[in-house]
């Protein structure tokens, strides 16, 4: 850890991710302005949706491109376009459906910035400490997450629309500046032509664990989206859960993250599949208040595991010159697994309740570890991390 911490490039990638973080967390309080401009609950809910259409789908244009023209380009443009484009909803007196358009511009802005940044700190950050360095870095985005909407609050209730909005392109244009320091990587310019997105999901055998992805990103869903509505119906306060959730996570990605890269990668994420599963059902039986604390916990330390697992996992079968490419792929599957679930447990949850939403999807994790357990068993799982190290550091 000390190594990374002490690495230029690695905190100035850290310092743009923060900055990009600052911006998304802070437009939580967005709603408000939408509302307060005239618009309703489905206004709400086309501006705020909006952003991920765009920032997924623009992911099988935007990584082969960073593979073949660098990193770099990407990191700068899209954080600065993230501030900017900030200012475009300075233009509107009332609601329009023309801020669906600002948004999906800063969703490609996003998908630009965030795998930009992403791809870079794979390109430094050792092979044999990726999960360590992806979590570490990770810490930028958690930290913005937790000052970002107290900001974006304070500035919109103090002193108004305006100043909310000029705080937004202040956090982008740190990032700027931030990002322009950066540099490109020597491990890109391959000279290779571009890497086909979907292309290189089946030919390079990441289809399975791009599925993975997309199942620990329903899990997440889950507890992130619908805990707090859960613990309302229990007259249960859910802020101790996010505190303990935030605690664990730090304490995870800070003094477990060297123990990740020396473990197999596999087993550690066939257990957080079953801790999953474990929490999701212990969730359904939630009673007291203090309950939370545990639930929180165990959230906090299975997702400062599985997500740096993952992602390194797919990057070690990835090489110099469609590395962006299956970063993307990674952090599109876990999107698409965040967005496409919200709907699914929405709807469950609407027609069955939400106990039987979250003991369903404790169901589903349990499902998902046994056919990874098969799959492991059966010896269709892929090389092992020591194995994948050993073959990048062989000579050509």
């Amino acid at each position: 850890m000390p190594t990374l911490l002490m690495n230029s490039q690695f905190l100035l990638l850290a310092a743009t991710n923060l900055c990009l973080f600052l911006v998304v967390s802070t437009w939580s309080f967005l709603p408000i302005v939408i509302v307060d401009l005239g618009g309703n609950s489905i206004d709400v809910g086309l501006v705020m949706g909006s952003i991920g259409v765009t920032s997924l789908a623009s992911l099988p244009l935007i990584a082969p491109l960073m593979d073949t023209y660098g990193r770099k380009r990407f990191v700068v443009g899209g954080i600065l376009l993230i501030g900017l484009t900030n200012a475009g909803f300075l233009l509107f007196d009332t609601y329009s459906p023309l801020m669906i358009l600002v948004r999906l511009v800063q969703g490609m802005a996003f998908a630009a910035c965030f795998n930009g940044c992403a791809t870079s700190i794979v390109d430094i950050v050792p092979p044999d400490k990726r999960a360590q360095g992806i979590g570490l870095f990770g810490i930028s985005g958690s930290v913005a997450v937790s000052i970002g909407p107290y900001l974006g609050e304070k500035f919109l209730l103090t002193w108004g629309q305006t100043a909310y909005f000029l705080l937004l392109i202040g956090f982008g244009l740190i990032g700027f500046l931030t990002a322009l320091a950066v540099r490109e990587s020597e491990r890109q310019g391959s000279g290779r032509r571009m890497q086909g997105f979907f292309l290189t999901a089946f030919r390079d055998r990441h289809l399975f664990m791009m599925v993975l992805a997309a199942m620990f990103g329903s899990g997440f869903a889950a507890m992130n989206t619908f805990f707090p509505l859960l613990a309302r119906t229990l007259g249960i306060e859910a802020g101790m859960f996010f505190v303990f959730y935030g605690i664990s996570l730090l304490a995870v990605r800070i003094f477990v993250g060297q123990l990740v890269d020396r473990v197999n990668r596999e087993k550690l994420l066939l257990a957080c599949l079953i801790g999953f599963g474990v929490m999701l059902v212990s969730t359904s039986q939630l009673r007291v208040a203090y309950e939370t604390i545990f639930l929180g916990s165990l959230f906090g330390i299975l997702q400062g595991l599985s997500y740096p697992s993952m992602m390194a996992r797919m990057v070690d079968r990835a090489s110099d010159h469609n590395r962006a490419v299956v970063v993307s792929l990674f952090t599109g599957s876990f999107g698409v697994g965040i967005n496409v679930s919200v709907l699914a447990w929405g709807l469950i949850a609407d027609s069955s309740g939400l106990p039987f939403m979250f003991l369903l999807g404790g169901g589903v994790m349990f499902v998902s570890a046994a056919i990874v357990f098969g799959s492991y068993i059966a010896g269709k799982h892929e090389p092992s991390l020591q194995k994948q190290v050993a073959l990048e550091t062989e000579p050509d």
